[in-house]
């Protein structure tokens, strides 16, 4: 699993909180992932503001789509 977070989202304390809430969202959601997978998650400026609940979701159907 890896993350990017390009510089124009913030500075680094903003990019670092980013890689933190989506690490945080892989981890709860990982177990749906199928096994082989090589996945590199590119932040958006959405996912900075975005509500935990939503990243969680869109972890889900992320995960759902590599396993079909």
């Amino acid at each position: 699993m890896g993350f990017a977070v390009p510089r124009n989202l913030g500075k680094a304390v903003v990019r670092n909180r980013i890689k933190r809430r989506l690490r945080e969202a892989v981890r709860l959601k990982l177990e749906k992932l199928a096994p082989g997978w090589d996945v590199v998650i590119t932040a958006r400026a959405a996912a900075a503001d975005a509500p935990f609940g939503q990243l969680l979701e869109a972890m889900e159907n992320l995960f759902a789509r590599c396993r079909s």
